[in-house]
């Protein structure tokens, strides 16, 4: 594994982890993506889908039940 995918993984980890943090509850999929190095929307969505098996949306809906 190279180093750029290495800050990558840990990147969209930490995304993963804000958009399930309650204090995150009120800041957009799209915020918390772009606060962890991503600047795309459609970029972020497919990384994340590919990742965790479901959409930014859904792991936040998911996570809240």
């Amino acid at each position: 594994q190279s180093v750029g995918d290495w800050i990558w993984r840990r990147r969209l980890e930490r995304a993963a982890s804000d958009l399930i943090d309650p204090r995150f509850r009120g800041r957009s999929i799209l915020n918390v993506a772009f606060d962890w190095g991503f600047n795309d929307a459609s970029h972020f969505s497919r990384t994340f889908r590919s990742a965790y098996g479901v959409s930014p949306r859904d792991y936040r809906r998911k996570t809240a039940d």
